[in-house]
């Protein structure tokens, strides 16, 4: 099969899924009604696991639950079941199966997970994939299915058709890829100064993928098998298996006022949820999704009620753009770490952002979160709008559908600070030292690793202090290349950037 002999070849790069974390998806099912399952005592199944980068960090966090990973590809199952053994974890297991010939002997599953596989395999196993979601699922459990959509995913197809030409005669994978190279290339520089919307997002897409990972290239864009489909298709081949639409894993999509209110008022009228997800596709061109099911026969509530989020714990990492005021109703310019901008207007909520980020990556209750935040903004001149709960919540919940915050039912708390000597979670150390490129962060974010952070992060074993730790990377850099007073900033700037994923433990 040249598919799995290209998964072999070229693994597909296994990281944090952060969406399809059982406490994201526990978080959202409550929101909809569900009674789902503690993600602190779960069972997860990942479908197409790769070598466990998404579930094996779930297993090291949550030891009390239970994380099953199934895999076509050799290499990267034994590749996830020797960091399992590094890691000398107990909970997690990859089998090397196909999708086709798993069944009940794995047992049932709070959350099932398959990130990445809908889109890129033929019909039968798509089939096979839903029909699993059906039958493993326990009652008020959740599937995460991700796959490519129409209309938008037709943009992308237009880069597929062409790479798919130039690279047609392709002996091997890598001249594939190189043949991929010279017509992104072509594409680059052909289409300079050409004017159009649609000639410059190709120019931007060539730009990108010249760039990007050559396993992401090579399965999204060279791969045999590649169907994108409309949202109302996916959910339709979903409700023969008798399952159903609960939600999208990014909350905001869900909302026909992101769209302005003209918009929201023309969608107003579709009763069917499907269908009117369906339209805001259209709307947004939008080209992938990760659509969360769940039985049909659960009883969802649709009409979201705010004062539900006081059952969560809430956490967040935003960082003001301009000065703070907390004595008006003024627009405070927020940045998240990965640079997607928020705006909110409440004094409580800017006294929020300031107290969430001092926790972060803990999670504060809605209680404790109101009374500081009540404290600064009285501190700071605006008891004029100290006691305005509910203004308060229905803008802590925007932020929180936008992606702003997360909501969280885990009481874990993490380490975020720098002891005189630190010292990195097992799981941080053992992702650095085989080289993986990433840390899966105590939220199960990607922390990206150069190879200066992945040799820090190695030597994190409570053993040094942080003056030997700049000697150590000083001499292994070499003078030459960096003085001792250049590494000793670094090693203090990701030390805290450590600290500030949960990587670090007393």
């Amino acid at each position: 099969m040249q598919t799995l002999e290209s998964y072999d070849r070229i693994p597909y790069e296994s990281r944090p899924v952060t969406d399809s974390h059982p406490d994201i998806l526990a978080v959202l099912g409550r929101w909809f009604g569900l009674d789902t399952q503690a993600p602190e005592a779960c069972r997860l199944l990942e479908l197409g696991c790769a070598s466990g980068g998404n579930i094996i960090p779930m297993a090291f966090h949550l030891p009390e639950s239970e994380f099953v990973g199934v895999e076509l590809s050799v290499a990267q199952v034994e590749d996830g079941q020797a960091m399992i053994r590094d890691l000398q974890l107990s909970n997690v297991q990859i089998l090397h199966k196909n999708i086709m010939d798993v069944g009940q002997e794995l047992g049932n599953f709070d959350y099932i997970v398959a990130h990445g596989v809908y889109s890129w395999v033929p019909r039968p196993v798509q089939d096979r994939l839903l029909e699993l979601c059906a039958t493993l699922l326990r009652p008020n459990g959740i599937a995460y299915v991700s796959y490519n959509t129409l209309p938008g995913w037709r943009l992308r197809g237009m880069t597929r058709d062409m790479l798919l030409c130039h690279s047609r005669d392709a002996r091997s994978i890598e001249e594939r890829l190189d043949k991929a190279q010279q017509m992104l290339g072509f594409l680059s520089a052909g289409l300079q100064g050409r004017p159009g919307s649609s000639i410059q997002w190709l120019r931007q897409e060539a730009a990108h993928l010249q760039k990007a990972a050559p396993s992401y290239l090579y399965h999204e864009y060279l791969e045999e098998t590649n169907e994108p489909l409309l949202f109302r298709d996916f959910m339709e081949r979903a409700g023969s298996h008798g399952l159903q639409y609960l939600a999208d894993a990014e909350l905001h999509s869900m909302f026909p006022s992101t769209l302005g209110p003209e918009v929201a008022e023309l969608l107003s009228g579709f009763e069917d949820v499907v269908e009117q997800e369906q339209y805001m596709d259209f709307l947004r061109l939008r080209p992938f999704r990760q659509t969360l099911l769940c039985h049909a026969d659960r009883r969802l509530e649709r009409d979201i009620r705010l004062e539900r989020i006081g059952e969560f714990g809430l956490l967040g990492d935003l960082t003001p753009r301009d000065k703070i005021d907390l004595s008006t109703t003024e627009p405070l310019s927020c940045v998240s770490a990965d640079g997607v901008n928020y705006a909110v207007s409440h004094p409580l909520t800017k006294a929020s952002i300031v107290r969430l980020a001092c926790a972060f990556p803990n999670a504060l209750s809605l209680a404790q979160l109101g009374e500081d935040a009540k404290e600064l903004v009285r501190e700071m001149g605006g008891e004029a709008f100290a006691g305005e709960q509910d203004a308060w919540v229905s803008e802590l919940f925007s932020l929180y559908a936008s992606g702003g915050l997360q909501l969280t039912t885990r009481r874990q708390q993490f380490m975020n600070d720098v002891t005189e000597r630190p010292t990195a979670t097992a799981l941080a150390r053992t992702q650095a030292r085989w080289g993986t490129g990433v840390a899966a962060s105590a939220r199960h974010a990607s922390v990206e690793l150069d190879d200066f952070a992945a040799l820090l992060l190695e030597r994190l074993d409570g053993t040094r202090d942080r003056g030997q730790l700049v000697d150590e990377l000083t001499g292994v850099v070499g003078e030459g290349r960096a003085s001792r007073e250049t590494v000793a900033a670094n090693v203090e700037r990701l030390l805290f950037t450590f600290a500030r994923h949960g990587l670090l433990e007393g």
